[in-house]
C-alpha cells in the first residue's frame, strides 16, 4: 500500500515574469503573512519563541524568531519551473521552504508578536533579474529620526542586520 500525504495549502503560481512577476509574488506573500498571523498555531509557535524573554525585549524577540526561521526551517528550491509559494502554518508543517517560504513565515511570526516587516526582493549584479527576498523589520530610530530598519536573512548562517552588497535592485512590500 502506498502512504500519499496529505496535501498543504499552497498557492501554484503561473505568474508573469521580470518586474510584474516579482511584484505579483510579494503580493501573495503579503497577503499569506497577513492571514498566516491569524492563525491560532501559528501564534502559538511565535509566543513559544519568545515565552522566556525578559518583558520588552525586542531584540530579543527578533533574534529569537530570526534564528528559529534560519535555523529550524530547511532551505529547499521549488519544483523546476513552478513558482511555489507556502501558507506559514504549511511551512511550519513541512518544515522546509525557499527564501520567499522562510521570508513569508518570518514576517508572519514577527506579525503575530505585533512586530512590522517589510519584505525586500533584490536583484544582485550580474544576475538579469530579482533572484532573492530577505525581511526587514524596524528596530530603533536613525540620527535624522527615520525608522531603522534591520535586515533578517533567513538562508544563510548570518546574524540580524546583515544583507548581501552586491544588490543593484530593490523592491520592497510591506506586511
Amino acid at each position: 500500500m502506498s502512504f500519499y500525504p496529505v496535501p498543504r495549502p499552497f498557492t501554484l503560481g503561473a505568474l508573469p515574469a521580470g518586474r510584474a512577476g516579482t511584484a505579483e509574488t510579494l503580493k501573495t506573500m503579503k497577503r499569506l503573512a497577513r492571514e498566516g498571523a491569524k492563525d491560532p498555531g501559528v501564534i502559538q509557535v511565535a509566543s513559544q519563541l519568545v515565552a522566556g524573554l525578559p518583558q520588552y525585549d525586542r531584540v530579543g524577540e527578533i533574534c529569537a524568531l530570526h534564528g528559529f526561521v534560519r535555523d529550524s526551517i530547511r532551505y529547499t528550491n521549488d519544483p523546476i519551473d513552478v513558482e511555489l509559494v507556502r501558507t506559514p502554518r504549511a511551512i511550519l508543517e513541512m518544515e522546509v521552504g525557499d527564501c520567499d517560504d522562510k521570508s513569508i513565515l518570518l514576517a508572519c511570526l514577527l506579525r503575530c508578536i505585533g512586530r512590522h516587516s517589510r519584505f525586500i526582493a533584490i536583484q544582485m549584479e550580474g544576475q538579469g533579474g530579482y533572484s532573492h527576498v530577505y525581511v526587514e523589520t524596524p528596530l530603533g530610530r536613525l540620527r535624522d529620526g527615520r525608522t531603522r530598519w534591520v535586515a533578517l536573512e533567513t538562508i544563510k548562517p548570518v546574524g540580524v542586520g546583515w544583507s548581501p552588497d552586491n544588490v543593484t535592485r530593490r523592491m520592497v512590500v510591506h506586511v
